[in-house]
């Protein structure tokens, strides 16, 4: 082989791949100018998910570390803001809020890294099957402990949200609200990436080699699954937060165990090791989930989560593959 055309390959490649990326890029500013209003929602919804599913790529494709639990970290972004934007009396130390709704990302953010740091000492300290029976057992935890908690409105929720309001514009349009989701979503790809390639990055690629193995290159293997456990329950708080503004009340529902699962799903189907794979991921499982909940009452004669039966019935599939 010719070895001119050997030391082209590199750039062509990259020539490439810079192409697929500007062409994606014009497709996410585009998209709101000549969808129909439907297809502009769901497109949030998968930007919103691909935040979590990301954090999941992160965290269990890159790391090696399963967790089921990450619906409740979006659930305590989601409540964190709800609390704060709807409380009408807050107290005088978190007067400063103003019932912001940013002044509530950023406390939520806080909050949601203190947690993740007292849960991760302890399940992170878990190894094999463990881990993921320990993460499935907080996700459920705070799962109840939203619905069960009377200033977040028990089960019924929190509503009457306010909306975000950007340089004194408030995003009330779908159209409008979807460049907020997706700039959030593009950071979350970009920085993550970034972090991959990193020094810090090459020691959380490690993590999938073995504790052991990665420990005897050098690396903090603790320190690292903390960083990825933290920075996975960020990006799921940042969904949370977006998600509450975008339907304006939030209840205990949509941040359950089985919604973990979905999010760990939608890693898994769109390459658990491949950052892009969580945007994949997340438009197949809610396109695919959208057309089910559409399709499948027709089918059997009656409503039901019969999606959940063929999402089960795809995990096996994919996992034998």
């Amino acid at each position: 082989m010719n070895t001119r055309s050997v030391a082209a390959a590199p750039g062509m490649s990259l020539l490439r791949s810079r192409h697929v990326l500007a062409v994606f890029l014009v497709m996410v500013v585009l998209a709101p100018l000549v969808l129909p209003e439907f297809y502009v929602t769901l497109l949030n919804y998968v930007g919103l998910s691909a935040l979590v599913a990301l954090g999941l790529v992160l965290l269990t494709g890159v790391g090696g570390l399963t967790s089921f639990g990450q619906a409740a970290f979006v659930g305590l972004g989601a409540y964190t803001t709800a609390w704060l934007t709807t409380t009408p009396e807050l107290p005088a130390w978190l007067g400063f809020t103003g019932a912001s709704p940013w002044a509530a990302l950023v406390l939520g953010l806080l909050l949601t890294a203190t947690v993740a740091i007292v849960l991760g000492s302890v399940t992170l300290k878990l190894s094999g099957h463990y881990l993921p029976l320990g993460t499935m057992a907080w996700g459920i935890s705070l799962y109840f402990l939203f619905g069960n908690m009377e200033f977040l409105g028990g089960h019924a929720g929190l509503s009457n949200l306010p909306p975000i309001t950007l340089f004194g514009f408030a995003l009330l349009d779908n159209r409008h609200y979807y460049y907020l989701v997706w700039l959030f979503v593009l950071v979350a790809l970009f920085t993550t990436r970034n972090l991959l390639d990193s020094r810090e990055g090459r020691a959380i690629r490690a993590l999938k080699g073995g504790i052991v193995m990665a420990e005897s290159m050098g690396v903090d293997t603790s320190r690292a699954r903390m960083v990825i456990f933290v920075l996975a329950a960020l990006q799921a708080c940042a969904a949370g937060w977006l998600y509450a503004h975008l339907q304006r009340f939030v209840n205990p529902t949509p941040f359950g165990l089985h919604i973990g699962i979905e999010y760990l799903f939608m890693a898994v189907v769109g390459g658990a090791g491949q950052v892009w794979g969580a945007l994949v991921g997340a438009g197949v499982i809610t396109v695919l989930k959208q057309w089910l909940q559409d399709i499948l009452p027709k089918l059997f004669g009656s409503a039901g989560h019969y999606e959940v039966i063929v999402f089960g019935l795809m995990m096996i599939i994919v996992l034998h593959r």
